[in-house]
């Protein structure tokens, strides 16, 4: 008796055992490509599955928030609107899962909070925002898409916060590849920032406590990067690789309390830097190379310069050790500013890898 007993409880794990690795084994399939926690819906978008969603918008108004919507491979050309849900987008793979907008709205909206997009190429039109977060959204994730051939690129709307964009390259837009409008405490790194008609990223309207780090910004129209507003304080601009744009960096109308640390400003044809309005900005261990005018300053005062490598100090020209013992005169109209310790090599810095 004892021994049937034994039998039968071995026969029914086995069962068990079987149901649930054929589950998990099943579960995997499913859910190889998504990286998302499991206690999150998943619903699929493009693909063979049956039951999937041929628009990525169907998968979003028949969402919950917390959902996670995957998307296939594949071109769909729709503008999409995440409205209030809190989902997130998850493209197959960034350059072959391609959404075409197709009217003058955003390409993409973001419409709430705690909501991130990633794996995407968007593309747009001269009268379309690529993608846009609305008024008072925070804690929105953009990372690792192609962002391209619209009016702009990414617009993050007045009072958005934390908002994280990373890894993406953001191309070719009429205007501005990032636009922030009285906006704090956003991480703006990792990206590449290329041939956008105007600014590369533009900070404004009294936004603050935002950090752009490690970009590569290049071959822009106006400024790599352009900071102006009275409020628009205690920025970080650190580890950039800023190249071939009209001006490098500018800071303006009132803008000031700012670091610029540990850029390289190369090849603008104009000025690599330019203070206009903006005091008490901390300007170190940047690489000035072969701007047309390497920095200047317009009704600024109280920046403080330091250990920056200029392409063209004296001691940099002359080896003789008299010449390195001469600051670097930086001119502002009929005044001067003095970097007294300027770098004999320049620093190694690679922006976006």
């Amino acid at each position: 008796m004892k021994n049937t007993l034994v039998a039968k409880s071995m026969i029914a794990s086995i069962v068990i055992l079987c149901i649930g690795a054929s589950s998990v084994s099943a579960y995997n399939i499913q859910s190889s490509l998504n990286p998302q926690p499991m206690d999150r819906g998943i619903l699929y978008v493009g693909g063979a599955g049956p039951g999937n969603y041929t628009s990525i918008q169907k998968a979003i108004d028949n969402s919950s928030s917390g959902d996670t919507i995957f998307v296939f491979a594949g071109t769909y050309n729709e503008n999409v609107d995440t409205k209030l849900k809190k989902v997130a987008l998850i493209g197959e793979d960034r350059d072959t899962t391609i959404i075409q907008g197709l009217t003058t709205n955003p390409v993409v909206r973001i419409g709430n909070s705690d909501t991130s997009i990633e794996g995407f190429t968007m593309i747009g039109t001269s009268v379309e925002i690529i993608l846009h977060v609305v008024t008072l959204c925070d804690d929105v994730f953009i990372t690792n898409n192609v962002i391209k051939n619209g009016v702009q690129g990414i617009s993050l709307a007045i009072t958005t916060s934390r908002i994280t964009i990373t890894d993406n390259t953001i191309m070719d837009n009429v205007y501005i590849g990032i636009q922030v409008q009285s906006s704090t405490y956003d991480l703006i790194q990792g990206n590449t920032i290329k041939n956008n008609g105007a600014q590369g990223v533009d900070v404004s309207l009294n936004s603050n406590h935002n950090s752009i780090l490690n970009n590569t910004i290049t071959g822009n129209g106006e400024e790599g990067i352009a900071i102006g507003g009275l409020a628009s304080t205690e920025n970080t601009v650190q580890g950039n690789v800023i190249s071939d744009n009209k001006i490098g960096v500018r800071f303006t109308g009132g803008a000031g309390s700012n670091e610029i640390r540990s850029n390289s400003i190369e090849g603008s044809a104009m000025e690599g830097l330019l203070l206009s309005s903006s005091n008490e900005n901390t300007i170190e261990m940047n690489n000035f190379i072969d701007n047309k005018r390497q920095a200047t300053f317009k009704i600024s005062s109280r920046n403080v310069w330091d250990a920056n490598y200029w392409s063209n100090w004296v001691g940099v020209k002359f080896s003789a050790p008299i010449f390195q013992k001469f600051p670097k005169v930086i001119l502002g109209g009929v005044r001067m500013n003095f970097d007294k310790n300027p770098a004999l090599e320049p620093y190694n810095i690679s922006g976006a890898i």
